[in-house]
């Protein structure tokens, strides 16, 4: 029986590993303790907080001299401190923490490839990844991974970037002025570039760099917001020679959870939540054993004050204007619900309400729309009864994509809504908010959209939808009339979270930031925010009705599987686009507003 070569190759590698981990392992002399954080969002002092963090990793190199700091990503973006110093802060304060290792989250990239270059230069040990890939030649950009050694032992940790960090950052950042990609994270319809990506690193781990342990740092996520194809458990169960997975992207809390590699052994993969409200720790115990554990706020005595005081520093450099009130509430303007649930990612809420009205409010200086669109996942924080200060806004909508006016057909809409809808009831991020306009969706007819694997882009719907009773400002939506739809440019223009508006045309772009928006809205609103108290009812969920009329019944059709692997999402194409020089003039003029 003839033996295929590339089975023969992995089934050796993977032997050749099996025997590595088995006999040739060193035990450390003390315990290794590898500290980790992901998903902070410039959470710089809530909970833990980075004084926190710094006074815990102090306290353990108490107990042994082998102490790390690795970070799984997204760290410069989600709010106040990041946005306005284009996370430049927030480097500064990891550099005085002492991080070891960090990958790049898809949100390292939000302030365009210029700035992740500084951030890449600045940052004291530099970011590691294995499969983000500059395509004009072929290479990859970072290092794959990082050696350091404890005694005579030596771990690899190596860099993992998803590959929706080209969808779910903005994707221009990847891109030149004609809209050629110019840069890749390995992503495929079967994973099998990202496997591939991933088990070549920690081969060259082990046979160059000598390593004895593998930790695999990555910024992929385990539940179901995560592609299954690059996910961590995925990559795990495909690869052999990573002892554990610190992981990040989906803000989950996970301990440890157990995945078999290629070889049948268990390798844990673990978790912290989002913005410090918990550190992670994975230790390399002296008999080669690791374990994975969640510390908690209670665990954790004490803060470093030169931490504190360099946080204070920072903060006193803004703190005056963004704490300048601009408007008052008495009662709660939510993103979740009373059990912490992120109900904005799969309901509207009197917070989505309030947003979506400052864009169309908003829209007026700038020609008028007919609709605000917004993705759930854009709005980062509840905004508590009491004063609201331009603080407030910026930690709500920290995001710096501009804001823009497309004029597009009812079918486009009716195709974004479906989109949003697609995974109802589960949490969604892209799940869009809206003024203007209140449609209804049936939770009982599956989503039949179509994904564009490769990049995760709309393609159509192949079967019933179940978005209806669609109206635009009281008249039901007509999938042939073209109407002014206002949203940020990282949704209309950038395809971001996957969005594809057929047939629009820009009316107007790149005039504002969203948090400009709110914050012109709030001051103007007075005691008319109290319409806010409760939800407005503008996204039902109902049976669709039998009358045509209302559901705005449209065109369906089948998608083959060349289709769904094309990449055939169109971007935007237009002359009105405005040049990189004059968007970054209007970008600081708008920041130097607030």
């Amino acid at each position: 029986m003839k033996i295929n070569n590339n089975i023969l190759l992995t089934l050796i590698t993977s032997s050749f590993f099996l025997f590595i981990q088995i006999w040739g392992k060193k035990n450390p002399d003390e315990d290794i303790v590898i500290l980790y954080t992901n998903d902070v969002h410039c959470a710089i002092d809530e909970t833990i907080g980075y004084a926190g963090l710094s006074y815990y990793k102090e306290e353990v190199n108490r107990k042994t001299p082998y102490v790390s700091l690795v970070d799984a990503g997204d760290h410069v973006q989600g709010g106040t401190i990041g946005s306005l110093s284009s996370g430049r802060y927030i480097i500064d304060i990891m550099n005085a923490v002492g991080y070891d290792v960090v990958t790049p989250g898809n949100h390292e990239f939000d302030y365009g490839m210029d700035q992740f270059e500084i951030f890449a230069k600045n940052l004291s040990c530099s970011y590691v990844s294995c499969n983000f890939r500059d395509l004009r030649t072929g290479k990859l950009v970072l290092n794959p991974y990082q050696i350091l050694e404890y005694g005579d032992v030596k771990v690899a940790y190596v860099g993992i970037s998803t590959p929706d960090t080209i969808v779910k950052s903005v994707s221009k950042t990847f891109q030149d002025e004609n809209d050629n990609y110019l840069y890749d994270v390995d992503g495929d319809v079967t994973g099998e570039k990202l496997v591939a990506s991933v088990q070549e690193a920690v081969n060259s781990a082990r046979n160059e760099g000598g390593a004895d342990y593998v930790i695999a740092l990555g910024h992929l996520g385990e539940n179901d917001e995560a592609i299954k194809e690059w996910s961590a458990p995925f990559v795990v169960e495909r690869t052999s020679g990573i002892d554990a997975f610190i992981d990040g992207h989906t803000h989950e809390i996970t301990e440890q959870l157990l995945q078999k590699n290629l070889e049948g052994q268990e390798i844990p993969i673990t978790q912290s939540g989002t913005r410090l409200v918990r550190i992670g720790q994975v230790t390399i115990g002296k008999d080669g054993s690791i374990k994975t554990e969640l510390i908690d706020p209670e665990e954790v005595k004490g803060v470093d004050k030169s931490i504190v005081n360099l946080i204070n520093e920072i903060k006193s450099s803004y703190g005056e204007q963004l704490n300048e009130v601009i408007g008052k509430v008495d009662f709660n303007l939510n993103v979740n619900d009373e059990n912490g649930i992120r109900m904005i990612r799969k309901n509207e809420t009197n917070l989505a309400n309030l947003i979506a009205d400052a864009y169309l409010y908003g829209s007026e200086a700038y020609g008028g729309a007919d609709i605000a669109i917004f993705n759930s996942g854009s709005v980062r924080a509840s905004m508590k009864a009491g004063n609201i200060t331009y603080g407030n806004v910026i930690d709500t909508i920290p995001f710096s994509n501009p804001v823009c006016i497309l004029e597009m057909p009812g079918q486009a809409i009716l195709d974004g809504l479906e989109m949003s809808a697609r995974k109802y009831p589960d949490e969604n991020g892209s799940f869009l908010q809206t003024s203007g306009l209140t449609y209804a969706i049936d939770p009982d007819i599956p989503s039949s959209v179509a994904i564009d694997k490769t990049n995760n882009m709309f393609l159509g719907v192949t079967g019933e939808r179940r978005v209806h009773s669609v109206f635009v400002q009281g008249e039901p939506l007509d999938p042939q009339k073209r109407y002014k739809v206002i949203s940020t440019t990282y949704i209309l223009m950038e395809n971001g979270d996957g969005y594809v508006f057929e047939g629009s045309t820009v009316i107007n772009s790149q005039f504002a930031l969203p948090n400009e928006l709110l914050i012109s809205y709030i001051k103007n609103l007075g005691d008319d925010i109290e319409k806010y108290r409760e939800p407005q009812g503008r996204i039902v969920f109902s049976k669709k009705p039998e009358d045509k009329t209302i559901i705005n019944d449209t065109k369906s059709f089948t998608v083959n599987d060349t289709n769904l692997n094309s990449g055939s999402g169109k971007r935007i194409q237009s002359n009105a686009e405005l040049s990189g020089i004059l968007f970054l003039v209007t970008f600081l003029i708008l920041y130097n507003r607030i």
